[in-house]
C-alpha cells in the first residue's frame, strides 16, 4: 500500500474508538428529533465546520475555535489571541509560516536549522506547538500557506485542551474547507530575487456535497548565494451529508526543498560586516547542502448535532513525514591565523522518517448557563531518526572561498521511537451572570515513550510514562456586551526529550512544568469593525534539565525560566472601511532565574532568554483611494535580542518599512509591494540555542502578485 494511503486504514479503524465514548448519549429519540428538523441540521453542522463570523476588521477576528474548541466570541475567552486573516496573508504577500508570525506580538523567529518553521512565543520555544486544525502537527519542515484560512495564536499553556508542550503558546493553521458557492481563483508571483509562484483555488457545489482544490508550485532563487526553493502543494477537500451529520474529508501532499541556511556567523558578539548574500556552506551547495522534505496528511472529521443542545465532533488524522537533510556548517569558535579570521566547519546529514496519527472526540452540551465540553484523544506516533558525518575545510570569516564538502554515508547514530498518548479533558463555559463568567477544566495525559538504538542491537531499550493533569482556570467580568476584563490561570508540561529521542541523559528526569497568570482587557465594538485587546502575564517554567555538578554526564531538573511581560493588539476597519488597520505590540522580561549550565565558558544563570527582544511592534494599514486604487504600508521594529542564551552575540535592533499599491478591477486584483523599502540590513532570526548562526532579512524587494477571480 503506498505510504499515502497508509493513514487511511488507520482512520477507519481509529473512528469506531472515537465514537464509543459517546454512543450512549446518541439516543433514538435524539436521532429522530433530528430527522424531523433537517433543514436546521445542515446549517448548524455547517458552522461547526467552517470559519464563523460576521463583517468584522478586515484584519482582524471576531470568534475563535481553537482556545475553547468551541465556537466562541474572542472577548470571552480568558487569554490572549492573535488572529492573522486570510485578508492579512494575502496583504503581506505570506507565503510561509514564519513570514506571517514575525508579525506576532511576542514572538521571536528562529531559523530552524535552515530546515523548518519555528518561532519562540514570549521567550520559550515552541518547537513542537504547532497545530494543524487543532490536531499536533509537530514535523519539522516549512509549511506552505496556500491551504491556510488563517493563523491563530494562543499565547501562554494550553495544555487543558491540546496537551503537552505550549509554555510560551502555541500555533493553529486553519485550513480552507469547502463552500456551497461555486468559485475559483488564479494566481502569479514573482519578485526582482528571483521568486517565482502559482497558486490555484477552486470550490464548490460537487455531487451529494461540495469540494474544494488548492494547490500551488514555486520555484524560486532567494538574495542569498546559491539560494533556492522548490515546492509544491496539492491539496482536495470534500464535504457531505452522513447519517444525519456532515463528513469533511481532506488531504495534503506537499514537498519542499530548499538549501540548508545556517546564515552569517558572528565575530566579537555581533553579526559579521559581510555582504548579507554570503554563504559559508559548501561550493555545490544544491547537491550537498539541502534540505527536502515531504509530508502527508490524511484527515476526516464528522459532526453531527445528537439533540437541539448535544453536539458531536470526531477527527482522525494520519500523516508521513520524510525528511532528507545535509548542511555546511561552522563550527567552534573564529580563531586567527596569519592574520586572518577563520572558523572550523563541518559537514553533517539528517534523515527523518515519521508516521503519526491521532483520533480526537468532543462532545459540547449547550445548556442555559453552561457550555460543558468533554473530550478525549488518542496519538501513536512513530518517528525514525539517524544522523550521518562528514567533513568540510576551514572558511576566512571575512572573505570565504568555499570548497566542496565530504558526507559520509554511514550513520553515527539511529534511533526509533515511539510516542502513545491517551488523554481525556473537561472544560465548562460557565455564565454565572448576566456580567460574570467563568472558563474551568482539566485534562489527563497518559504519555509513554520508547526509544530503541537502531545501530545497537543489544543497547537497552529506554522508556518512561508520565500521567499528568493540565488545569485552568479563567474568570472574565464582562462590563457591557462589548468590553471584558479577565484573569486567566493555566499549567502544561514538557516531558522529558517531548517528541526527541530519549537518551540515558535524559531518560529518569521528570516533566518540566510551566505556570502561567495572566490579566487582560479585550473590546469589540457594536458593529464589529473595532477589536483591542491588552494583557500583562508571569510565564514560569521549573524544573529545567541542567547539568548535574556533581556528575557533568548526568542531568538534573532544577533549572528555572521566566518571562513577564505586557501585549497589545488592535484591528479596525475605519472611514466606512475604507481604512484598515493591523498592529500589536509586546514587551518581554526573559530570565533564565536558575540553571547549572555552563556554554562556551559562560554560566546562563542570570542570562536573558534567548530570541526575546525586550520590545516588538508592527503595525500595517491599507487605505482604499477609490476607482479600485489602494495603498498600503507596514512598519515593524525589533529591538535588540540575544541568538542564544550565552547573550554572547547580539541582534542589532532593526526597523525596517513595506510599502505596497494595489488595484482591483472586475476579477482582477493586482498587488505591487516594495519589500524593506529603504533597504535596511538586519537580521530577522538566530539559532537560539548556540550562537553564530545569524540569518539577515531580506534587501529592498519588489513583487508582484496577479489574482483572477472567476
Amino acid at each position: 500500500m503506498p505510504s499515502f494511503l497508509r493513514p487511511a486504514r488507520l482512520a477507519l479503524a481509529l473512528l469506531p474508538l472515537c465514537l464509543a465514548p459517546w454512543q450512549a448519549a446518541a439516543t433514538d429519540a435524539a436521532v429522530d428529533t433530528m430527522a424531523g428538523a433537517a433543514a436546521d441540521t445542515d446549517v448548524h453542522l455547517l458552522d461547526q465546520i467552517q470559519v464563523l463570523g460576521k463583517a468584522g476588521p478586515t484584519f482582524g477576528a471576531e470568534r475563535s475555535r481553537s482556545a475553547t474548541k468551541t465556537d466562541t466570541a474572542l472577548v470571552e475567552i480568558p487569554q490572549a489571541i492573535t488572529v492573522l486573516p486570510r485578508a492579512l496573508i494575502d496583504a503581506q504577500g505570506g507565503r510561509s509560516l514564519n513570514e506571517m508570525l514575525a508579525l506576532v506580538p511576542g514572538v521571536g523567529l528562529n531559523n530552524g536549522d535552515g530546515q523548518r518553521d519555528q518561532v519562540a512565543i514570549r521567550g520559550f520555544s515552541a518547537l513542537s506547538d504547532q497545530y494543524l486544525d487543532g490536531v499536533r502537527d509537530d514535523a519539522m519542515y516549512y509549511r506552505d500557506l496556500a491551504n491556510t484560512e488563517r493563523i491563530e495564536v494562543l499565547k501562554g499553556p494550553s495544555a487543558m485542551l491540546f496537551g503537552r508542550g505550549s509554555s510560551g503558546g502555541l500555533i493553529n493553521r486553519v485550513s480552507k474547507q469547502p463552500l456551497d458557492a461555486a468559485q475559483g481563483k488564479l494566481r502569479v508571483y514573482a519578485d526582482s530575487e528571483g521568486g517565482r509562484r502559482g497558486e490555484f483555488d477552486l470550490t464548490g457545489p460537487l455531487g451529494v456535497g461540495a469540494g474544494r482544490l488548492v494547490g500551488a508550485y514555486e520555484d524560486s532563487d532567494t538574495f542569498r548565494e546559491q539560494g533556492f526553493i522548490e515546492r509544491w502543494l496539492i491539496a482536495p477537500s470534500y464535504r457531505f451529508e452522513l447519517g444525519g451529520g456532515q463528513l469533511l474529508l481532506q488531504a495534503s501532499a506537499q514537498r519542499d526543498e530548499r538549501v540548508t541556511d545556517f546564515g552569517i556567523p558572528s565575530l566579537f558578539g555581533r553579526p559579521l560586516e559581510v555582504p548579507i548574500d554570503t554563504y559559508y556552506g559548501s561550493s555545490e551547495a544544491r547537491d550537498q547542502d539541502y534540505s527536502r522534505a515531504r509530508v502527508q496528511v490524511l484527515n476526516a472529521t464528522y459532526a453531527k448535532a445528537l439533540s437541539e443542545d448535544l453536539d458531536l465532533r470526531v477527527t482522525v488524522r494520519g500523516s508521513d513525514y520524510r525528511l532528507d537533510r545535509r548542511n555546511t556548517l561552522i563550527t567552534g569558535n573564529p580563531f586567527q591565523r596569519n592574520g586572518r579570521w577563520l572558523s572550523n566547519r563541518r559537514h553533517a546529514g539528517n534523515e527523518r522518517d515519521q508516521q503519526a496519527w491521532f483520533a480526537q472526540a468532543d462532545l459540547v452540551h449547550e445548556g442555559e448557563r453552561h457550555r460543558l465540553l468533554l473530550g478525549s484523544e488518542f496519538s501513536y506516533e512513530r518517528k525514525d531518526q539517524a544522523s550521518y558525518g562528514g567533513i568540510a575545510t576551514p572558511v576566512d570569516l571575512l572573505a570565504p572561498v568555499l570548497s566542496p564538502s565530504i558526507f559520509n554515508p554511514k550513520a553515527e547514530a539511529a534511533a526509533r521511537s515511539r510516542l502513545r498518548n491517551a488523554a481525556l479533558y473537561v472544560q465548562d463555559q460557565i455564565a454565572l451572570n448576566a456580567q460574570w463568567k467563568a472558563v474551568i477544566g482539566a485534562r489527563y495525559d497518559d504519555y509513554r515513550q520508547q526509544t530503541r538504538d537502531r545501530l545497537n542491537a543489544a543497547a537497552p531499550v529506554l522508556e518512561r510514562s508520565d500521567r499528568e493533569w493540565s488545569p485552568r482556570l479563567g474568570l472574565i467580568w464582562m462590563p457591557t456586551p462589548q468590553q471584558s476584563l479577565y484573569a486567566n490561570w493555566g499549567e502544561s508540561f514538557q516531558p522529558s526529550a517531548e517528541s526527541l529521542p530519549l537518551s540515558t541523559v535524559n531518560v529518569d528526569l521528570q516533566p518540566e512544568t510551566t505556570a502561567n497568570r495572566e490579566l487582560g482587557y479585550k473590546f469589540a465594538s457594536a458593529d464589529g469593525l473595532v477589536s483591542f485587546d491588552a494583557a500583562v502575564f508571569e510565564t514560569e517554567r521549573e524544573h529545567i534539565k541542567t547539568t548535574d555538578p556533581v556528575d557533568p554526564r548526568k542531568q538534573i531538573s532544577v533549572g528555572t525560566q521566566r518571562t513577564r511581560g505586557a501585549e497589545l493588539g488592535f484591528a479596525a476597519s475605519l472611514l466606512e472601511r475604507r481604512l484598515d488597520l493591523y498592529a500589536g505590540y509586546a514587551y518581554l522580561d526573559g530570565e533564565i532565574r536558575k540553571s547549572n549550565n555552563i556554554a562556551n565558558g559562560v554560566a546562563l544563570q542570570g542570562r536573558t532568554s534567548a530570541l526575546t527582544p525586550r520590545h516588538s511592534a508592527s503595525v500595517y494599514a491599507e487605505y482604499l483611494l477609490g476607482r479600485g486604487f489602494s495603498v498600503g504600508g507596514l512598519v515593524q521594529h525589533v529591538s535588540m535580542q540575544y541568538a542564544a542564551p550565552t547573550n554572547l552575540s547580539v541582534l542589532p535592533a532593526f526597523t525596517r518599512f513595506d510599502v505596497n499599491l494595489r488595484y482591483r478591477s472586475g476579477p482582477w486584483d493586482w498587488r505591487l509591494r516594495l519589500e524593506n523599502a529603504f533597504d535596511k540590513r538586519y537580521f530577522s532570526s538566530a539559532h537560539g540555542s548556540v550562537d553564530g548562526f545569524n540569518t539577515p532579512g531580506a534587501p529592498r524587494t519588489l513583487s508582484l502578485t496577479a489574482d483572477y477571480r472567476f
